[in-house]
């Protein structure tokens, strides 16, 4: 579904150049959740970017079901997007749109022949009584309820997640997982999760990629455990945690 190869991504500033992106290779599979994990600055996002083309790489290739993204003119590169899902951390919703209409908001912007309606969306996420209620009515749980029924109203092939549950407590990040784990059996869809948060991963994954400083250091199977998160250095950190007993 997903094939990165040998990407580089370099971010020029006026004093300093950053580099993001250092000879990234990985294979995602169809149908797939998988996970991306890091600290802050590892170049998680900047990768995620790379996959809904939102960032071109320096050089490499990027190839999202047997597409090659690289090689797209503008056009091309909106119709492939229309296939793809986001999930963001801060929820992106407009503040003067109730929460049907930033539901709908995908389809009022491109046509999608086989979409859900607004209330099968709103019902799987729970919120089929807010479909009135704005934005600032909501707490942060419901808002990113709202921003996962948006992704999911166009039946994605490819959900992406950016720290979906960064801005979240505990509790709320736990039923906000249980429904992107949930969407992810009942649609069929390939998911690839970038966070910081070990239990996410665990949770909704079962492959992660391990970045710091813009390289995969690893890429690892997950293994359910209940042992508690050994306070080490956090790579060695997200190993203990996502792939031992």
């Amino acid at each position: 579904m997903i094939r990165l190869q040998n990407i580089e991504k370099t971010f020029y500033g006026k004093e300093t150049n950053l580099l993001a992106l250092n000879q990234i290779s990985l294979n995602v599979e169809k149908g797939e959740a998988f996970g991306i994990i890091g600290e802050s600055g590892a170049g998680k996002s900047t990768l995620l970017r790379m996959i809904n083309a939102l960032e071109k790489p320096d050089s490499g290739m990027v190839m999202v079901d047997n597409v090659r993204l690289t090689e797209l003119n503008r056009k091309e590169l909106r119709l492939q997007q229309k296939q793809i899902g986001m999930v963001f951390q801060q929820f992106n919703l407009l503040n003067n749109k109730t929460v049907a209409e930033n539901v709908r908001l995908p389809l009022t912007l491109h046509d999608y022949p086989n979409c859900l309606t607004v209330d099968d969306v709103l019902e799987f996420v729970g919120l089929e009584d807010k479909k009135f209620s704005y934005p600032g009515e909501l707490s942060g749980g419901q808002k990113q309820r709202v921003g996962i029924a948006r992704a999911l109203i166009t039946r994605p092939k490819l959900l992406l997640c950016d720290e979906p549950t960064s801005a979240l407590d505990q509790n709320t990040t736990e039923e906000i997982v249980e429904v992107l784990r949930k969407a992810h059996e009942e649609f069929k869809m390939t998911s690839v999760v970038v966070t910081h948060e070990l239990p996410v991963i665990k949770s909704l994954c079962k492959r992660a990629a391990l970045m710091e400083a813009g390289e995969i250091k690893d890429i690892i199977t997950i293994k359910q455990s209940d042992k508690s998160i050994i306070q080490k250095p956090y790579l060695e950190r997200a190993i203990e945690v996502l792939a031992h007993d």
